[in-house]
């Protein structure tokens, strides 16, 4: 079931979803305009349901009647939690492709016990937030254990190209409007069981500043998502320490150093690019800092898209996203993990990401339930399921 399919996102996962679901499986599209899903299914041969988020009786029919639910509805911070509690309440897995930090800590405190207890898999964040990242640092540990070695520490770099859509920049004015700024700063707030206390905690925090990058020869700025990458990938780890990541084995953890870290940058510029750095660094902190006005969230939403538009099909089409992470090894030889998203990162790459999610869920492959990430509950499995698309290569360098 794929609810927000008449959105601009899940518009481009219902074609997604047209092109490659198996032979035999059933699927449905799901939304609050009845004209607009009937007719979006019947464009592709699928089935329909009107479905209203603030209507619980709506919401426990589209659960009950699926075994997974794909949400593109957001921001979540006020779409996603009756949609949540509907499919936990169902024994119904679910997905999205929120980066919302503040909605992820909600439903970890609402529903994780309840949902691991029944087996049922809740994964928010299984688009280009937080997948990618994921992925990388999944087969870091992998490639770390191979080779015998400890990692010290793994730092993405991204080159992007693609636009932004209505549906994300609503979600970032409302982590801003009414997320706590606390939660919000802590690199543990998805992790709030880390036996990590007090200055080792402060020692993971956030990235401030550029860094001069080895492996590309450049300095690079903070990623704009990095911040919420870093926050999925940590609860992976920390779920995986304790056993509780079914499809990550606790033993890759051993390949970790105590004070393992991860980060993300963004290349800007040819050559050093030390002040160009620098400016993207400023242009990124003036930016979150006016988005936390009221002036500023209004100017957003007056100049920036609405909820539902989204880049033309030509920037859709032509996007590319080159993430390069490198893997710092104690007392031994750094190696680099490339991956390479054919297609928009925030829209293409995001979809075809979170179609995979529900495919592999549909199909029996979460290896356990709780809210957790998507490489948590599915290892292996998802990454095998990206190389396949043709849009998602994943290779080890050094």
């Amino acid at each position: 079931m794929l609810l927000g399919a008449t959105g601009f996102a899940g518009g481009h996962a219902a074609a997604r979803l047209a092109e490659v679901a198996p032979d035999g499986l059933r699927w449905a599209v799901a939304g609050r305009r009845a004209a607009a899903v009937e007719a979006l299914a019947k464009r592709h041969g699928c089935g329909a349901v009107v479905a209203d988020v603030g209507d619980p009786s709506s919401l426990a029919g589209l659960a009950e009647s699926a075994r997974v639910v794909l949400s593109t509805a957001g921001p979540f911070a006020t779409l996603g939690p009756p949609v949540v509690e509907a499919c936990v309440a169902s024994q119904t897995h679910y997905a999205d492709l929120t980066g919302e930090v503040p909605f992820m800590r909600e439903i970890i405190d609402r529903h994780h016990l309840r949902a691991k207890e029944q087996g049922t898999a809740i994964l928010p964040a299984a688009g280009f937030d937080s997948v990618p990242a994921e992925v990388a640092v999944w087969t870091a540990m992998q490639e770390a254990r191979r080779r015998g070695v400890r990692l010290e520490s793994a730092r993405t770099v991204y080159r992007l190209r693609g636009g932004l859509n209505g549906g994300t920049l609503a979600s970032a004015i409302g982590i801003l409007e009414h997320g706590d700024r606390k939660l919000l700063a802590d690199p543990f707030s998805l992790a709030p069981d880390s036996a990590l206390v007090g200055e080792e905690r402060l020692a993971l925090g956030d990235p401030a500043r550029p860094v001069f990058d080895p492996t590309g020869g450049r300095y690079v700025a903070p990623f704009f998502m990095g911040a919420i990458n870093r926050r999925v990938v940590r609860r992976m780890i920390e779920l995986a320490r304790v056993g509780k990541a079914p499809a990550v084995p606790a033993v890759l953890c051993d390949g970790l150093g105590p004070w393992f870290r991860y980060d993300e940058f963004q290349a800007v510029s040819k050559g050093r690019g030390w002040l160009a750095a620098w400016g993207m660094t400023a242009l990124l902190g003036a930016g979150a800092g006016l988005l936390s006005t009221g002036v500023g969230r209004r100017l957003a939403k007056r100049f920036g898209p609405a909820p539902g538009e989204g880049p033309s099909e030509e920037v859709l089409r032509q996007g590319l996203t080159r993430g390069v992470t490198t893997c710092f090894v104690e007392d031994g030889e750094n190696f680099v993990v490339r991956q390479e998203m054919q297609g928009d990162p925030g829209n293409t790459a995001t979809v075809r990401i979170l179609v995979e999610v529900g495919l592999a869920l549909a199909a029996g492959e979460a290896k356990g339930g709780g809210v957790l990430t998507p490489v948590s509950a599915l290892g292996e499995r998802l990454v095998e399921r990206l190389k396949a698309t043709g849009g998602h290569s994943i290779e080890v360098q050094g």
